[in-house]
Protein backbone atom coordinates (compact mmCIF):
# COMPACT_ATOMS: atom_id res chain seq x y z
CA UNK A 1 0.00 0.00 0.00
CA UNK A 2 3.11 2.17 0.63
CA UNK A 3 3.84 1.95 -2.74
CA UNK A 4 0.48 2.35 -4.13
CA UNK A 5 0.32 5.76 -2.41
CA UNK A 6 3.67 6.56 -3.67
CA UNK A 7 2.98 6.31 -6.93
CA UNK A 8 -0.48 7.87 -6.51
CA UNK A 9 1.38 11.08 -5.21
CA UNK A 10 3.31 11.09 -8.22
CA UNK A 11 0.73 10.08 -10.86
CA UNK A 12 -0.38 13.69 -11.02
CA UNK A 13 3.10 15.48 -11.61
CA UNK A 14 3.94 13.30 -13.67
CA UNK A 15 0.92 13.17 -15.88
CA UNK A 16 1.27 16.30 -16.40
CA UNK A 17 4.74 16.04 -17.54
CA UNK A 18 4.09 13.57 -19.79
CA UNK A 19 1.73 15.89 -21.43
CA UNK A 20 3.91 18.35 -21.84
CA UNK A 21 6.03 16.12 -23.76
CA UNK A 22 3.45 16.04 -26.69
CA UNK A 23 3.92 12.25 -27.22
CA UNK A 24 0.81 12.13 -29.32
CA UNK A 25 2.02 14.81 -31.41
CA UNK A 26 5.25 14.15 -31.70
CA UNK A 27 5.61 10.22 -32.05
CA UNK A 28 2.80 10.78 -35.13
CA UNK A 29 4.93 9.65 -38.52
CA UNK A 30 2.17 11.87 -40.35
CA UNK A 31 3.62 14.82 -38.82
CA UNK A 32 5.45 15.99 -40.81
CA UNK A 33 7.44 18.76 -38.39
CA UNK A 34 8.88 15.63 -36.36
CA UNK A 35 11.03 12.89 -36.75
CA UNK A 36 11.38 9.74 -35.47
CA UNK A 37 14.91 10.82 -33.58
CA UNK A 38 12.36 13.05 -31.70
CA UNK A 39 9.74 10.00 -31.07
CA UNK A 40 12.64 7.93 -29.66
CA UNK A 41 14.11 11.04 -27.09
CA UNK A 42 10.43 11.76 -26.21
CA UNK A 43 10.01 8.11 -25.28
CA UNK A 44 13.34 7.62 -23.55
CA UNK A 45 11.95 10.60 -21.15
CA UNK A 46 8.33 9.43 -20.70
CA UNK A 47 9.83 5.89 -19.57
CA UNK A 48 12.27 7.06 -17.29
CA UNK A 49 9.76 9.47 -15.48
CA UNK A 50 7.66 6.51 -14.99
CA UNK A 51 10.18 3.79 -14.00
CA UNK A 52 11.78 6.03 -11.40
CA UNK A 53 9.12 6.03 -9.46
CA UNK A 54 9.44 2.52 -8.20
CA UNK A 55 12.51 3.46 -7.30
CA UNK A 56 11.22 5.07 -4.23
CA UNK A 57 12.08 3.44 -0.71
CA UNK A 58 8.59 3.19 -0.56
CA UNK A 59 8.06 0.58 -3.57
CA UNK A 60 11.42 -1.70 -2.27
CA UNK A 61 8.74 -4.24 -1.58
CA UNK A 62 6.43 -4.24 -4.35
CA UNK A 63 9.33 -4.97 -6.83
CA UNK A 64 10.80 -7.77 -4.79
CA UNK A 65 11.13 -11.08 -5.99
CA UNK A 66 7.29 -12.92 -5.80
CA UNK A 67 6.38 -10.42 -3.38
CA UNK A 68 2.65 -9.85 -5.64
CA UNK A 69 2.44 -13.80 -6.49
CA UNK A 70 2.88 -14.65 -2.69
CA UNK A 71 0.19 -11.66 -1.64
CA UNK A 72 -2.15 -13.82 -4.50
CA UNK A 73 -1.13 -17.20 -3.37
CA UNK A 74 -1.96 -16.61 0.15
CA UNK A 75 -5.70 -15.73 -0.28
CA UNK A 76 -5.94 -12.67 2.13
CA UNK A 77 -6.78 -10.26 -0.94
CA UNK A 78 -9.86 -12.33 -2.23
CA UNK A 79 -12.82 -11.44 0.38
CA UNK A 80 -14.59 -8.85 -1.61
CA UNK A 81 -14.62 -6.94 -5.29
CA UNK A 82 -12.02 -4.29 -4.20
CA UNK A 83 -9.52 -7.16 -2.95
CA UNK A 84 -9.83 -8.32 -6.20
CA UNK A 85 -9.55 -4.90 -7.85
CA UNK A 86 -6.58 -4.73 -6.16
CA UNK A 87 -4.66 -7.70 -6.68
CA UNK A 88 -5.37 -6.83 -10.64
CA UNK A 89 -3.50 -3.45 -10.30
CA UNK A 90 -0.81 -4.78 -8.13
CA UNK A 91 -0.24 -7.67 -11.22
CA UNK A 92 -0.73 -4.84 -13.93
CA UNK A 93 1.95 -2.43 -12.45
CA UNK A 94 4.28 -5.82 -11.87
CA UNK A 95 3.83 -6.29 -15.20
CA UNK A 96 4.43 -2.79 -16.44
CA UNK A 97 7.67 -2.74 -14.33
CA UNK A 98 9.30 -5.83 -15.60
CA UNK A 99 8.67 -5.50 -19.35
CA UNK A 100 9.24 -1.25 -19.22
CA UNK A 101 11.73 -0.56 -16.56
CA UNK A 102 13.93 -3.70 -15.77
CA UNK A 103 17.18 -4.10 -17.81
CA UNK A 104 19.06 -6.94 -19.17
CA UNK A 105 22.39 -8.50 -18.01
CA UNK A 106 24.20 -5.60 -20.15
CA UNK A 107 22.09 -2.76 -18.45
CA UNK A 108 19.89 -1.73 -21.23
CA UNK A 109 16.57 -2.39 -22.15
CA UNK A 110 15.50 -6.30 -22.53
CA UNK A 111 15.41 -6.59 -26.14
CA UNK A 112 11.54 -5.97 -26.45
CA UNK A 113 11.18 -2.93 -24.63
CA UNK A 114 14.63 -1.87 -26.58
CA UNK A 115 13.16 -2.84 -30.37
CA UNK A 116 10.09 -1.07 -29.32
CA UNK A 117 11.75 1.98 -28.50
CA UNK A 118 13.98 2.45 -31.04
CA UNK A 119 13.90 0.29 -34.40
CA UNK A 120 9.77 -0.44 -33.76
CA UNK A 121 9.70 3.20 -34.00
CA UNK A 122 12.36 4.17 -37.42
CA UNK A 123 9.70 1.56 -38.97
CA UNK A 124 6.83 3.41 -38.17
CA UNK A 125 8.03 6.65 -39.48
CA UNK A 126 9.51 5.03 -42.40
CA UNK A 127 6.23 3.12 -43.47
CA UNK A 128 3.63 4.86 -41.85
CA UNK A 129 1.60 5.39 -44.78
CA UNK A 130 2.03 1.74 -45.68
CA UNK A 131 1.14 0.71 -42.21
CA UNK A 132 -1.85 3.18 -42.19
CA UNK A 133 -3.38 1.79 -45.50
CA UNK A 134 -2.71 -2.22 -43.87
CA UNK A 135 -4.70 -1.15 -41.00
CA UNK A 136 -8.10 0.21 -42.90
CA UNK A 137 -7.84 -2.36 -45.34
CA UNK A 138 -8.28 0.29 -48.21
CA UNK A 139 -7.11 -2.29 -50.76
CA UNK A 140 -10.56 -2.83 -52.67
CA UNK A 141 -11.82 0.33 -52.06
CA UNK A 142 -8.40 1.53 -53.71
CA UNK A 143 -9.02 -1.37 -56.76
CA UNK A 144 -11.98 -2.83 -57.86
CA UNK A 145 -9.86 -5.56 -59.75
CA UNK A 146 -9.98 -7.89 -57.20
CA UNK A 147 -6.75 -10.01 -58.45
CA UNK A 148 -5.00 -6.71 -58.25
CA UNK A 149 -6.24 -5.74 -54.94
CA UNK A 150 -4.84 -9.00 -53.55
CA UNK A 151 -1.91 -8.38 -55.17
CA UNK A 152 -1.87 -5.14 -53.81
CA UNK A 153 -2.40 -6.53 -50.02
CA UNK A 154 0.31 -8.79 -50.73
CA UNK A 155 2.86 -6.89 -51.84
CA UNK A 156 2.33 -4.45 -48.78
CA UNK A 157 2.56 -7.37 -46.46
CA UNK A 158 5.63 -8.62 -47.79
CA UNK A 159 7.63 -5.46 -47.03
CA UNK A 160 7.11 -6.15 -43.90
CA UNK A 161 8.32 -9.82 -43.91
CA UNK A 162 11.61 -9.12 -43.08
CA UNK A 163 10.32 -7.94 -39.46
CA UNK A 164 10.29 -12.14 -39.00
CA UNK A 165 13.80 -12.27 -38.49
CA UNK A 166 13.95 -9.48 -35.78
CA UNK A 167 11.27 -10.97 -34.01
CA UNK A 168 13.01 -14.05 -34.17
CA UNK A 169 16.50 -12.57 -32.31
CA UNK A 170 14.41 -10.33 -30.01
CA UNK A 171 12.98 -13.77 -28.82
CA UNK A 172 16.36 -15.45 -28.75
CA UNK A 173 18.13 -12.97 -26.63
CA UNK A 174 15.56 -12.60 -24.05
CA UNK A 175 15.56 -16.11 -23.99
CA UNK A 176 19.45 -16.33 -23.69
CA UNK A 177 19.94 -13.54 -21.47
CA UNK A 178 19.30 -14.27 -17.83
CA UNK A 179 17.69 -10.84 -16.44
CA UNK A 180 15.53 -10.52 -19.28
CA UNK A 181 14.69 -14.54 -19.04
CA UNK A 182 13.78 -13.90 -15.29
CA UNK A 183 11.37 -10.98 -16.02
CA UNK A 184 9.74 -12.89 -18.31
CA UNK A 185 9.21 -16.01 -15.51
CA UNK A 186 8.04 -13.54 -13.68
CA UNK A 187 5.41 -12.67 -15.49
CA UNK A 188 4.74 -16.15 -16.24
CA UNK A 189 4.29 -16.76 -12.31
CA UNK A 190 1.83 -14.25 -11.67
CA UNK A 191 -0.53 -15.33 -14.68
CA UNK A 192 0.06 -18.90 -13.10
CA UNK A 193 -0.88 -17.85 -9.45
CA UNK A 194 -3.83 -15.24 -10.82
CA UNK A 195 -5.18 -18.74 -12.71
CA UNK A 196 -5.03 -20.63 -9.62
CA UNK A 197 -6.57 -17.97 -8.11
CA UNK A 198 -9.33 -17.64 -10.37
CA UNK A 199 -9.81 -21.11 -10.86
CA UNK A 200 -10.28 -22.10 -6.34
CA UNK A 201 -12.32 -18.92 -6.49
CA UNK A 202 -14.94 -19.90 -9.43
CA UNK A 203 -14.27 -23.44 -8.71
CA UNK A 204 -13.38 -24.23 -12.46
CA UNK A 205 -10.67 -26.04 -13.95
CA UNK A 206 -9.41 -23.69 -17.02
CA UNK A 207 -6.58 -25.56 -18.03
CA UNK A 208 -9.75 -28.42 -18.77
CA UNK A 209 -11.96 -25.91 -20.43
CA UNK A 210 -9.88 -24.47 -22.83
CA UNK A 211 -7.42 -26.86 -23.51
CA UNK A 212 -5.78 -25.28 -26.98
CA UNK A 213 -5.15 -22.03 -25.09
CA UNK A 214 -3.28 -23.60 -22.02
CA UNK A 215 -1.18 -26.10 -24.27
CA UNK A 216 -0.26 -22.83 -27.01
CA UNK A 217 0.55 -21.23 -23.39
CA UNK A 218 2.89 -23.57 -22.02
CA UNK A 219 4.33 -25.25 -24.88
CA UNK A 220 6.30 -21.70 -25.84
CA UNK A 221 6.03 -20.83 -22.05
CA UNK A 222 8.39 -23.62 -21.03
CA UNK A 223 10.88 -22.71 -24.00
CA UNK A 224 11.59 -19.59 -21.37
CA UNK A 225 11.08 -21.67 -18.17
CA UNK A 226 13.41 -24.50 -19.38
CA UNK A 227 16.02 -22.69 -21.29
CA UNK A 228 15.91 -23.70 -24.62
CA UNK A 229 16.36 -21.06 -26.47
CA UNK A 230 17.53 -23.07 -29.47
CA UNK A 231 13.95 -24.19 -30.07
CA UNK A 232 13.29 -20.44 -31.07
CA UNK A 233 14.35 -20.86 -34.49
CA UNK A 234 12.12 -19.83 -37.10
CA UNK A 235 12.59 -19.70 -40.79
CA UNK A 236 11.40 -17.52 -43.35
CA UNK A 237 8.49 -19.94 -44.24
CA UNK A 238 4.73 -19.73 -43.99
CA UNK A 239 4.85 -22.75 -41.27
CA UNK A 240 7.90 -20.49 -39.92
CA UNK A 241 5.79 -17.03 -39.75
CA UNK A 242 2.62 -18.61 -37.91
CA UNK A 243 4.41 -19.83 -35.45
CA UNK A 244 6.21 -16.61 -34.72
CA UNK A 245 2.96 -15.10 -34.83
CA UNK A 246 2.08 -17.60 -32.22
CA UNK A 247 4.65 -17.42 -29.60
CA UNK A 248 5.11 -13.71 -30.26
CA UNK A 249 0.84 -13.24 -29.33
CA UNK A 250 1.50 -15.58 -25.99
CA UNK A 251 4.21 -13.42 -24.73
CA UNK A 252 2.15 -10.45 -25.10
CA UNK A 253 -1.16 -11.86 -23.83
CA UNK A 254 0.93 -12.79 -20.39
CA UNK A 255 1.29 -9.34 -19.59
CA UNK A 256 -2.55 -8.46 -19.44
CA UNK A 257 -3.73 -12.06 -18.77
CA UNK A 258 -2.49 -11.92 -14.62
CA UNK A 259 -4.84 -8.88 -14.42
CA UNK A 260 -7.63 -10.19 -16.38
CA UNK A 261 -7.64 -13.20 -14.56
CA UNK A 262 -8.13 -11.65 -11.23
CA UNK A 263 -10.53 -9.28 -12.53
CA UNK A 264 -13.25 -12.03 -14.03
Amino acid sequence: MACIQKIASEIEPKSEYLESLSLETVCMPSNEKTTAENCKTIVKQGLDAVCKVFEADECKDFIADNNVVNLINSGKCQKSQDDILLLGELAALKSVYFMGCKKSDSGKLCPLGQYATTTAIDIAFNNFKTIEKLAEQRYERNNSNELEAALDFGNDALAFFPLLKDLNNILVESCSDASCNKNIIAIDNIVLAAKSAYEKNQNVDLTKQYPKVFELYDGYLNIYRNKKCEMINFSSDNSGATSLKKITYSLVSMIVAASVLLLL
